[in-house]
């Protein structure tokens, strides 16, 4: 695979995985667990932070 992303659960258990883009690592995760709560993170080429949370597997927005 060619990224490695760090999923952290809501407990705060942190694993890494690897996929092939952004949008296959997120469906990965939900694939895995359709309640997934926590976040997805991983540093894109230009070295800055990606991330994106989510809570009983719904993309969680920040004015929620």
């Amino acid at each position: 695979m060619r990224y490695e992303y760090t999923v952290t659960k809501e407990g705060g258990e942190a694993e890494l995985i690897k996929a092939m883009s952004w949008k296959k690592a997120i469906k990965k995760v939900l694939m895995l667990n359709a309640k997934f709560s926590g976040w997805i993170s991983y540093i894109n080429k230009k070295g800055h932070l990606q991330e994106r949370s989510f809570k009983n597997g719904r993309e969680n927005t920040y004015g929620e």
